[in-house]
C-alpha cells in the first residue's frame, strides 16, 4: 500500500518536473526517490512518469496519483495540526513505546526536542519490541511507537520519519578501507541479540548476493551496544550500527567505517 513518504515523494518530483531537484529539496539520495517511485508504478502496474526533454511530467495514470496524494496529504496535514492543538491544550500524558536501540540512543534527543515545543505534555517511553508496541498501539496503551525499520499493519497508521545509514564499523586498528564478503566471513560479527530490525536488513541485503546472516560467525550480545562497540574497538570483531549510535566514536578515532565490497 502507498505510504505518506512514498505520496510525497511523487508530488514532489512532479512539482520540480526532476527527480534530482526532488531529491534536493527533500534531502534524499536521488536512488532512493527513484526507488520509491518505482514501488508505487509496479504497486499500480501503471507508469506515472513520463521522461522527456523538457524534465518530468505525470502520464494520465499519474496525473490521478497526483489529485489523492495531495488531498491525503493535506487531510494528514490537518489531522496533524489538530493533534498538535489537542497535545498542547489537553492531553497532558503521553506513551510512547521504541525498539532498543531507538531507546537508548535516539529517543533522548527526540524527548528533548518534543519537551521544548510542549512542555506541559509529559512523556512516558517504554522500550520494547514489535509485537509488543504494535499491540500497545492496538490496546490503547501506546500512543506513538518508533521502530528502527519500515513495517505495515492494516490497523495502524505508519510513517517515515527519518532515513539512517547503517555502517560496517571495525577497529581503529584495521587497516582495511574495504572488506568483501569473503572477508567478512573470517571475521566475528557482533549483533545485539535484540536488534530484530537490523538483522532484517542484512538478512536482505546478503540474500541479494546469494548469502545468508547464518552463513557468518554471528556473535550475538545481550542488551548492550557498548559492550559491542568496546569489542569492536579491541580487534575482537566487526559490527553493523546506524551512524548516530557511533558518530562520537568516529569522530574521535575510537572506531572506523569501512565499506562492504559490492561484489
Amino acid at each position: 500500500m502507498a505510504d505518506l513518504s512514498s505520496l510525497r515523494i511523487f508530488v514532489t518530483v512532479v512539482d520540480k518536473g526532476s527527480f534530482t531537484e526532488a531529491a534536493r529539496e527533500l534531502h534524499l539520495t536521488q536512488p532512493a526517490v527513484t526507488y520509491k517511485i518505482k514501488t508505487l508504478e509496479e504497486e499500480f502496474a501503471l507508469a506515472l512518469l513520463s521522461r522527456g526533454k523538457a524534465g518530468v511530467s505525470p502520464t494520465p495514470a499519474g496525473e490521478i496519483l497526483y489529485k489523492y496524494a495531495k488531498r491525503i496529504i493535506g487531510l494528514y496535514a490537518d489531522l496533524s495540526a489538530e493533534m498538535e492543538e489537542y497535545a498542547r491544550g489537553v492531553k497532558d500524558l503521553i506513551s510512547v513505546g521504541a525498539c532498543p536501540m531507538i531507546g537508548e540512543f535516539f529517543l533522548p534527543r527526540i524527548l528533548e526536542a518534543f519537551r521544548e515545543n510542549f512542555p506541559k505534555v509529559e512523556v512516558e517511553a517504554k522500550i520494547s519490541y514489535f509485537p509488543p508496541i504494535f499491540e500497545g498501539l492496538l490496546n490503547g496503551n501506546l500512543d506513538v511507537g518508533l521502530l528502527e525499520i519500515k513495517a505495515s499493519h492494516k490497523e495502524i497508521l505508519i510513517e517515515e520519519v527519518w532515513q539512517e545509514s547503517f555502517l560496517l564499523i571495525v577497529s581503529p586498528n584495521c587497516h582495511l578501507q574495504e572488506l568483501s564478503l569473503q572477508d567478512l566471513k573470517g571475521k566475528r560479527v557482533f549483533l545485539r541479540e535484540e536488534a530484530v530490525g537490523m538483522k532484517a536488513i542484512l538478512e536482505d541485503h546478503f540474500r541479494e548476493k546469494g548469502m545468508r546472516l547464518k552463513d557468518f560467525d554471528v556473535v550475538a550480545v545481550s542488551g548492550s551496544t557498548e559492550a559491542i562497540k568496546e569489542m569492536v574497538k579491541g580487534g575482537m570483531g566487526v559490527t553493523f550500527l546506524p551512524r548516530g549510535v557511533v558518530t562520537g566514536e568516529l569522530e574521535r578515532g575510537e572506531l572506523r567505517e569501512a565499506k562492504l565490497a559490492e561484489g
